[in-house]
Formats: C-alpha cells, structure tokens, sequence
C-alpha cells in the first residue's frame, strides 16, 4: 500500500491553522460563560437544606468540574497548535523503584492515620 500525501501550501496551512485556533477560542469563551452562569447558579440557590437543592448544587459542581477539565484541555491543545509550538517539554517520569513505592506507603499510611485521628476524635472537638 502506498502512503497518501497531501500538499498544503503555507497559505492554506495558515488559514487552516487560524480556523482551528478560533474554534478552540470560541469554545473556550462558551465554556467560559457556562461556568460564570453555574457559579451564579450555585449562589442563588442559597443554603443547602431544602428538598432538592443538594442534589442541584452536585449537579452543578459537577458540570463546573467538567466544563473546567474542558477548558484546561482546549487551552492545553491550543498551545500545542500554536504557530510557537511547544517552548517547555516535560520531563520523562522517574523510574519506580522500591524506594520510591516504599516512600508512596509511608505517605498513604500516614495520611490514612491523621484521617482515622480525625474521625474519633473529631466529635470530641465540636
């Protein structure tokens, strides 16, 4: 099988470029506007007893997360897309060793402590 190449002149490769990165501004600009509209809408709701207002506010923060992971991505994809390109390259993962696995259990068993601490005594403090 043969490779299927197509010629894009860098006038049309600008233009392109240009429309995607428009599309990913408009998107953000929406995203951007939905959440100001459910921070508002999490404000009118008011305190949190009352027959369905928790349940709205979950929803709510729950479509504020997703609209906030959505834009991280689309501003992340629109970096990587810029006529720059990327400036600052991550650096590769360390190497998991027993040390470090060792080190990862110290820290869950501490936390894991302070959490079971604060959940007996806790009652006592309030």
């Amino acid at each position: 099988m043969s490779e299927l190449t197509v010629e894009i002149t860098p006038a049309e490769y600008a233009r392109l470029q240009t429309r995607v990165l428009s599309l990913y501004t408009s998107v953000s600009i929406l995203m951007l506007i939905g959440i100001a509209i459910g921070i508002v809408y999490a404000l009118s709701l008011g305190t949190l007893i009352g027959p369905g207002v928790e349940e709205s506010f979950g929803i709510d923060l729950a479509i504020l997360f997703l609209m906030s992971a959505m834009l991280m991505h689309i501003l992340d994809r629109t970096y990587r897309e810029w006529p720059e390109g990327r400036r600052v390259h991550p650096a590769p993962p360390p190497q998991i060793t027993a040390k470090t696995a060792n080190y990862t259990l110290e820290i869950v068993v501490i936390v894991g402590a302070a959490l079971l601490i604060a959940y007996v005594f806790g009652p006592f403090l309030a």
